[in-house]
Formats: structure tokens, C-alpha cells, sequence
């Protein structure tokens, strides 16, 4: 990792730190650049506002979420072992602990009316419909029902993960500690299979 990378990682730690303890609104600019380790004047060569270092906590998640496009339908595995792989996965990734403290953050600006650009929007919404795509590529194929349509089986799927893992974390009624996370990763895919397989 070269030095201006590791400036702008420690940035956008302390930043993350800031808005999560005061929101964007209340957040000092001064205490990112001292928590960081950095001066202010280096801080504000690579983000002149606060606008512009929260519009980065978001990227940071969206760049996260993108390990998800990964996943391409493919005839030759099972579904079942192709759904476990997708679980697995998002839960990783709710456990990371950058992603749960952004999406905080990110939520609770959002109460705020501080909305993502729609370039933000655009990469999360790619996020949601490679995942429909990976549906429809699967009744195409004759694997899931046909009488439901893609987007309401992703939908059911996302309410049954999240509101194991996501939400709970996220609204601090549950720790990582508590929960069992291979029943988790087995419910949603005990669920997914009886109610969409053919």
C-alpha cells in the first residue's frame, strides 16, 4: 500500500468514527484530520468538506457491495450450493465492521432527507439486480418457480437474511456474539429452497 493510500484509508477511518459518534452535520473536521494522524491541510487536499468525505464512506460500502457482481447463474452446480455461496457471502459481509458502521451512518443521514447521489444510487441498485439476474437465469433454466416474479423472490430473500443479521446489528438489539450465524445461513437457505424450488 503506498503512503497516500494509507493517508486516505486512515481518513476515512476516523471520519467513519466522527459521523458515526455526531453525525455529518455536528462532525469536526479538525478531530478527523487529528484522529487520522494527519494535518488539516493534507486532510483538505483530498476532501475540502464534509460533504465530499461522506459521499467517500458510501463508496467505501458500494466498493464492499460490488464483491456480490461476482456471482454469474451457472447450470452445472446446484442451486442449493449456489445460494449457500450467496449467503455466505452477504453475511461476510454484514459482519464486516466498516460496512455496519457506514450503513449507520448512512441510515441515519438519510432521516436527515441527506440522500445518496444518483451515481451511488445507480451502483447499489447494479448490486440488487444481479442478484434478480441470477434468479431469472435460474427459472429460465427451469430451476425456480416461475410464479413468482424475481424481484418479489429477492425481496422475501433480503427480509429473511437481514432480518436475522442486518437489522439487529444495525439497530444494536443484537451482537455478533449472539448470534448463531450457521442457523442463520441455514434458515435463509432451508427458506429460499422451500419456497422457490420447483
Amino acid at each position: 500500500m503506498n503512503k497516500k493510500q494509507e493517508k486516505i484509508d486512515q481518513i476515512i477511518i476516523a471520519a467513519t468514527e466522527e459521523f458515526l459518534s455526531k453525525g455529518v452535520d455536528a462532525a469536526s473536521m479538525h478531530n478527523i484530520a487529528e484522529q487520522a494522524g494527519v494535518s488539516k491541510r493534507t486532510l483538505y487536499k483530498y476532501y475540502s468538506t464534509k460533504a465530499e468525505l461522506y459521499d467517500a464512506l458510501i463508496d467505501e460500502v458500494l466498493d464492499q457491495v460490488e464483491i456480490m457482481y461476482q456471482f454469474k447463474y451457472s447450470s452445472e452446480i446446484s442451486i442449493k450450493q449456489q445460494i449457500e455461496s450467496i449467503v455466505e457471502t452477504k453475511i461476510k459481509l454484514t459482519l464486516n465492521d466498516s460496512f455496519l458502521k457506514i450503513s449507520k451512518i448512512v441510515i441515519g443521514e438519510l432521516f436527515k432527507n441527506r440522500m445518496p447521489s444518483q451515481e451511488q444510487m445507480d451502483r447499489l441498485n447494479k448490486s440488487d439486480s444481479m442478484f434478480v439476474a441470477w434468479i431469472r437465469s435460474a427459472q429460465t433454466d427451469k430451476k425456480l418457480t416461475a410464479s413468482v416474479a424475481p424481484e418479489d423472490m429477492a425481496g422475501q430473500f433480503h427480509s429473511i437474511l437481514k432480518g436475522q443479521i442486518y437489522w439487529p446489528l444495525l439497530m444494536n438489539l443484537k451482537k455478533k456474539d449472539d448470534l448463531d450465524l450457521v442457523k442463520v445461513g441455514q434458515s435463509t437457505v432451508d427458506f429460499f429452497m422451500k419456497s422457490f424450488c420447483d
